[in-house]
């Protein structure tokens, strides 16, 4: 795959659980082996955009919490599936604050220590 400059990014500081939470995000996200890459330093591509996260251990940092990536299911069916594989219950609302009211359907998918979250939703538009 290739890039243009990567100018956008974000890091996530691990600590000891860098391993844990780098074999969580394998299962979203695509891990990319370049120059930065060793036991300290794991980097991730998001699909289809230029966006990188890296996980670090970060010794003398404070540790990441509560960062939740998204990710938009293609159809309920999607959603589903995803549920099932990562023992999920599939929570939904009317959101109502918005121009058109839609049915927001949801799982959360949290990383060991907490350190992240991946959500994945569905939305699909309510009758009115």
């Amino acid at each position: 795959m290739e890039r243009k400059n990567v100018i956008y990014g974000s890091y996530l500081v691990c600590h000891e659980y860098i391993e844990e939470v780098g074999e969580f995000l394998g299962q979203f996200f695509n891990e990319d082996k370049g120059e930065y890459n060793h036991p300290g330093w794991i980097t991730f591509f998001i699909p289809n955009t230029d966006f990188k996260v890296n996980l670090i251990k970060g010794k003398d940092q404070e540790i990441t919490q509560n960062m939740t990536f998204e990710i938009d299911a293609s159809s309920i069916e999607n959603l589903k599936k995803y549920a099932r594989k990562h023992n999920c219950k599939i929570d939904s609302f009317i959101a109502t604050e918005t121009g058109n009211n839609y049915k927001y359907h949801y799982i959360e998918i949290i990383s060991p220590a907490n350190i992240c979250k991946i959500e994945i939703s569905y939305c699909e538009d309510v009758k009115q």
